[in-house]
């Protein structure tokens, strides 16, 4: 009895002794867990998984989930090895080795699936699954003259789709995806455009092959009837512009700017497609009285600031003599939403807005479509009274515009002035109206044109419509004298309150 109750004592205590060896061994551990499981590297796991299975996390895929081994986490030899198990599986798992670099950033040096993975993914069923979409993307890139390295991004939009349905649904998946790669500006086809390895000159001729953009007789874009059409979802502040302006400033880099060659000029004309595009997603998708109040809720909604500090001189001009401004311009976003990708976005779309009724002011308030769809660009067409907002029309910016920014890297400076101010010829029915619609001198270069709204935004707006009509070009014009005196351009609210109303009392007479 008494040997019986020694070699259970001595079974507990090796029990308890291993159990202690666990715990300190997880303590131990603790922190390299910790760092292993940070949700900030989650990213080299799903990128290893994504090379060993092209549709991993997703519907598609054999790869549908992972789960990361803590007990299985250990250092050996200066780097970390751990197990993922594989859709809650003991049996499917792959064996990661992991390292750090000089700055103790984590990557994936070794991935091996174990047999039962390998096996999955072998599967004849799931390699004509692979097939199939091989074989779709290799259409896309057939018809529409796509590079091969746009393949890995036809995957990739495949299995973000996959992620947001189930495997019945694929084909569908594969019919939206083709559909999209018709969309200029869509996810997918802004994914080809990011990914194509197509030198930039050619990738921009294949987005106007695409649309089948031609010039008329009368320099005007004319999209092609049969052409691909710019998304519906393609926003103000979409990807795609930023990679399509990055594209356009590595291809044109001289003083010639657009007017280098016959696909410059074309894309100088392109820009007013994409202000059309633009002022039509703000209109159809957000509520509002008047325009800006639309743009103003998409920005609220987008979370973006709105930059009112570039000059609109040329977007106010006059048959005759020069009274006072009547449009403002906002570009946004004020400062690039992109992050590390593609080039800066700030600025690049543009708004001209009539300060009384808040309507946008655009070329296209006026242009007149023909029957076919087309465009009539014939000036004859347009009388010179009915072309102020020809005149002043916006314009999308594929330099970096400054105003009152200094978020302009130096090698840029110039970017806006050889890319939009010195452009080659715009269409005849808009050279006929600024023949005759001419813009103001700036009032520090001896002229009477001032911004009214600059540095105080929509407090400008606000201040400049509580002045009565009739005050107008009184008060204009000592707005005009108080900037040749101080040589300050900070906007008409900062001088109105120092002017009429320096202690917030009422107007001056």
């Amino acid at each position: 009895m008494k040997k019986v109750i020694l070699q259970y004592l001595a079974s507990a205590l090796t029990v308890i002794l291993i159990l202690g060896l666990v715990v300190f061994n997880r303590q131990r551990n603790h922190p390299l867990v910790k760092k292993v499981k940070d949700p900030e590297i989650s990213y080299i796991y799903q990128d290893s998984l994504e090379n060993l299975d092209r549709l991993a996390l997703s519907q598609a895929g054999v790869i549908q989930s992972y789960q990361l081994d803590s007990l299985s986490v250990r250092k050996e030899d200066g780097k970390i090895h751990l197990v993922l198990h594989i859709n809650h599986s003991y049996d499917m798992q792959v064996n990661l080795v992991l390292k750090s670099d000089i700055y103790g950033d984590l990557s994936v040096v070794e991935a091996t699936p174990s047999k039962a993975l390998k096996l999955a993914l072998e599967d004849e069923s799931y390699q004509k699954r692979l097939t199939l979409i091989s074989q779709k993307a290799d259409a896309i890139m057939a018809r529409d003259h796509w590079d091969q390295a746009i393949k890995p991004a036809y995957v990739a939009q495949v299995r973000s789709k996959m992620k947001k349905t189930s495997l019945t649904q694929l084909d569908k998946v594969l019919q939206d995806v083709d559909q999209e790669s018709k969309e200029v500006g869509s996810d997918t086809y802004t994914a080809f455009f990011q990914a194509s390895q197509l030198p930039n000159h050619d990738k921009l001729n294949l987005v106007m092959e695409h649309m089948q953009v031609y010039v008329d007789k009368y320099q005007f874009l004319q999209l092609g009837k049969s052409g691909y059409k710019f998304s519906k979802k393609l926003e103000p502040t979409s990807p795609f512009y930023s990679y399509f302006r990055e594209a356009i400033m590595e291809t044109y880099q001289t003083d010639l700017g657009l007017g280098e060659d016959e696909l410059g000029i074309k894309l100088h004309l392109f820009r007013s497609w994409i202000d059309k595009q633009s002022m039509d997603y703000i209109r159809s998708n957000y509520k509002g009285k008047t325009d800006l109040d639309k743009l103003l809720s998409y920005s609220k909604d987008k979370k973006i600031n709105l930059d009112y500090t570039t000059g609109a001189s040329y977007h106010n001009r006059s048959l005759g003599d020069f009274t006072y401004p009547e449009n403002m311009k906002i570009q946004l976003p004020q400062t690039s939403v992109m992050g590390p990708y593609g080039v800066s976005n700030s600025r690049f779309i543009e708004f001209i807005v009539n300060m009384d009724t808040g309507k946008f002011v655009s070329e296209w308030n006026v242009y007149k479509k023909r029957k076919d769809g087309s465009i009539d660009s014939n000036p004859k067409h347009y009388k010179i009274e009915d072309g102020a907002d020809i005149a002043d029309t916006d314009s999308a910016n594929y330099g970096l515009s400054k105003g009152l920014n200094a978020d302009l890297p130096a090698y840029l400076n110039n970017s806006h002035t050889y890319l939009d101010v010195r452009h080659p010829a715009d269409n005849a029915i808009r050279r006929k109206m600024v023949r005759k619609w001419k813009n103001a001198k700036n009032v520090l270069n001896g002229g009477r044109y001032a911004d009214i709204v600059k540095k105080g935004g929509l407090k400008d707006l606000e201040t400049w419509r509580q002045v009565k009509a009739e005050d107008r070009l009184q008060v204009y014009n000592a707005y005009l004298d108080y900037i040749r005196s101080h040589l300050v351009l900070n906007g008409f609210d900062s001088f109105y309150q120092e002017t009429y109303n320096p202690q917030g009392g009422d107007k001056k007479d």
